[in-house]
């Protein structure tokens, strides 16, 4: 059976809807999330919560790509106001989770 455009269009809307119900999103799942998204970008490489972004082959116009990855999949919006604290994988899940919370 194929799909017509308005059952596509009502799917990815259905999608959209389940996306905004609330799960449990714990730091930890967030964190992995963003190693993963590294060492898609970059290679393999060996990170924690700890690892700096910098050191680990991300210059600023990649980790602003990890950024609006982020915000896609999470489906929320990071501040350019926060950039300045975002140092380590651990800062960069903790904002996610922090604005993931403040979603209504």
């Amino acid at each position: 059976m194929v799909a017509s455009g308005a059952d596509t269009e009502r799917f990815t809307r259905d999608l959209r809807n389940m996306s905004k119900i609330r799960t449990v999103v714990t730091l930890e799942a967030v964190t992995q999330q963003i190693i993963d998204l590294v060492g898609k970008d970059v290679g393999a490489v060996d990170l924690t919560a700890d690892s700096s972004l910098q050191s680990r082959g991300l210059d600023s116009l990649k980790v602003m790509s990890l950024v609006f990855k982020i915000e896609e999949h999470y489906d929320i919006l990071l501040d350019e106001e926060d950039a300045d604290d975002l140092r380590t994988v651990g800062d960069l899940a903790a904002l996610v989770v922090r604005r993931i919370e403040q979603q209504p």
